[in-house]
């Protein structure tokens, strides 16, 4: 066999391995950019859950503190279209507040692509409304300012009312 034709293999099987070190990742491939609990999100379900590939295996994700509005209520599309803007096929990073999962056996967490605090974002653009989740607590106060700047201003689902229930604990 010739030089040239070894050092071919052998390139190729480098390769091959790196992209299936890649694929196996707990990041989803972007682990040098992600520290943490790191997964690749593979399905946006609605406006506030995700699906997510980690470490292999696939896991739904329910983002703590907030909630957008259900499949057959107004403002489901466009809170659903916000949320996948920003992290569909994206590798997001996720931190637990107290519980890991809800009583639908979902993880709760909080979801940050880059720089951007999904939560966060979705309740300032008015896609979503900031839900007190017992004991998940740490950004409610956060939320709820975003909220009411959200409300005042008009932005995303407000002007519809799907967030008037004045009923901020669930």
């Amino acid at each position: 066999m010739s030089r040239l034709m070894l050092f071919g293999i052998l390139t190729i099987t480098l390769l091959l391995t790196a992209c299936d070190d890649i694929a196996s990742s707990p990041s989803g491939g972007n682990s040098g950019n992600c520290s943490g609990e790191c997964a690749l999100v593979v399905n946006v379900v609605d406006g506030d859950t995700i699906d997510v590939l980690m470490n292999g295996i696939e896991y739904r994700v329910r983002y703590v503190g907030v909630n957008t509005p259900e499949r057959d209520e107004v403002c489901y599309s466009e809170a659903t279209a916000a949320n996948s803007g920003m992290v569909e096929g994206q590798t997001v990073r996720m931190e637990r507040d107290e519980s890991e999962t809800d009583r639908y056996g979902r993880l709760l967490r909080y979801i940050y692509v880059g720089d951007t605090f999904v939560n966060r974002q979705l309740v300032a653009d008015g896609y979503a409304e900031a839900v007190l989740y017992e004991p998940d607590d740490e950004h409610y106060e956060d939320f709820r300012r975003f909220e009411v700047n959200a409300a005042r201003n008009g932005l995303g689902c407000h002007p519809t009312g799907i967030f008037d229930d004045d009923n901020a604990v669930r």
